[in-house]
């Protein structure tokens, strides 16, 4: 027996076959069937001409309720002498014992029929519980979305920042390595443009790794707290409708606030380009130009189709017919190629040639005296040649194989640098004199080296001053 009076036990037929519960204001309809006057209603919501019934799908041509006061009074009585006892998952108003089916949307709270219908209640806009929880639990799950998506976002651009800054500290050891090789190839001139450079490398990779280091920690803080908030309003969502209503409406003003008051995330930018990146440029080409030579274009050397300036500083590929040229021993009669008047024999040398736009094809470089003049020539150093040269839009040193150079435009001034007791040939682009390529250590036994120009059709070159 249940405190508070007898418990009265019911048969199934005093429950309405739609809600399941003990009926409420019962009605029967056209075939007999009782259901309550609510659930009947609402069943037949929006149908026209035909009213089937629920259970035995006997229909009606028109809608008729006929109010069972009888069984009303006996269920009334049955509920007063038997306290609701709620099933699972089902709170009870403390005042009435009855379920809490409607949320009053004024004052934010549950009610049971008997509240609905008392004076504090009476005029507020009341739904059924359900329907208020679905409604507040859509509004939740967008927001939980919206976090989500600021998730995944943060954790997106986490990832875009280690990539980035791993791309970055790539390009930094590849110049690391890149400036190694160049001052290895050169180190009697660059041994303290090495050290400088190194030590600019060092510092912009400390560089890097610090903003790296930051920008990663504000990004984790930020998913961190957003982890935070996402598991409260998965925990909210999981709660029973009451319990999720409950302190809902707070939760969701703080979040509309923060959502208007936080700025869109941006990524922090590392930098596209590396600002601190050392260029050698400017004090490689202070150092080359300690070594300039003074060079004049030798007129007996030069191929018959070629045409040398009056001063010797420019040479051209001339269009017409084949000059009838004195048989020079020293001229190259089938490579169209001519060689400077002053030759090394020791000592270190510079000097740049403008290369003209017009040319398909040239080379230019150093060869031993003893290259031979008649004939094809072999451009390569086992004839005797030390070269860079340009077929179409291909740069290359001309060794054996040939090997492309990476360079981002075809080259209009190239610098030539030799070495002669260190055995070293290197070339360098434009005026600024950015490293291009650089032989390996040769000898070359003592034999006197001299400039050489090999020009294609349409070429031209001029010796810079």
């Amino acid at each position: 027996m249940a405190q508070g009076g007898p418990s009265v036990l019911l048969p199934p037929e005093a429950s309405c076959p739609l809600c399941l519960e003990l009926f409420r204001d019962p009605v029967s309809i056209h075939c007999g069937h009782t259901f309550c006057r609510g659930c009947i209603e609402r069943r037949w919501e929006g149908s026209g001409g035909a009213f089937p019934c629920p259970r035995c799908r006997e229909t009606a041509p028109e809608r008729g309720l006929r109010p069972s006061r009888e069984l009303a009074k006996l269920l009334d009585m049955a509920r007063r002498l038997s306290p609701r006892v709620p099933r699972a998952g089902e709170r009870l108003c403390p005042r009435h014992g009855e379920g809490l089916k409607l949320f009053c949307e004024e004052e934010e709270t549950p009610l049971c029929l008997k509240c609905r219908g008392s004076p504090p209640h009476r005029l507020h806009a009341a739904v059924p519980i359900e329907e208020a929880a679905e409604e507040r639990k859509e509004k939740l799950q967008a927001h939980l979305r919206l976090l989500q998506n600021r998730r995944e976002k943060l954790q997106g651009m986490k990832a875009a920042e280690e990539g980035k800054s791993l791309e970055l500290l790539e390009r930094v050891d590849a110049e690391r390595r890149k400036v190694v090789s160049q001052m290895r190839e050169l180190r009697r001139l660059l041994e303290g443009q090495e050290r400088l450079l190194l030590a600019r490398l060092e510092k912009l990779e400390r560089e890097i790794l610090g903003k790296q280091e930051g920008n990663i920690g504000r990004i984790s803080e930020r998913i961190s707290d957003l982890a935070d908030r996402i598991r409260e309003l998965e925990e909210k969502c999981r709660q029973p409708p009451w319990e999720l209503l409950e302190g809902s409406r707070e939760i969701l003003s703080r979040l509309e606030e923060e959502n208007a008051q936080e700025p869109e995330e941006t990524p922090p930018e590392l930098g596209e380009q590396l600002p601190g990146l050392p260029r050698p440029k400017v004090a490689l080409r202070e150092v080359l130009m300690t070594f300039q030579a003074s060079l004049t274009l030798d007129p007996d050397t030069a191929h018959p189709r070629l045409l040398l300036s009056a001063d010797g500083k420019r040479v051209r590929w001339d269009g017409g017919a084949r000059r009838p040229l004195p048989d020079h021993p020293k001229r190259f009669d089938s490579s169209r190629c001519v060689l400077a008047l002053q030759g090394f024999t020791s000592g270190r040398h510079f000097w740049r040639v403008e290369v003209g736009a017009g040319g398909a094809a040239w080379a230019l470089g150093v060869a031993k005296e003893s290259v031979p003049r008649k004939g094809r020539l072999r451009v390569q150093p086992g004839g005797g040649i030390w070269a860079v040269g340009q077929c179409g839009s291909r740069c290359q040193a001309l060794a054996s194989p040939a090997v492309p150079l990476a360079l981002r435009d075809p080259p209009r001034v190239v610098g030539v640098f030799l070495d002669y007791e260190g055995g070293r040939v290197a070339f360098f682009e434009g005026g600024e004199g950015a490293p291009m390529f650089a032989y390996p250590p040769t000898s070359f036994g003592g034999e006197r080296v001299l400039p050489l120009l090999c020009l294609g059709r349409g070429g031209q070159f001029t010796l810079c001053p």
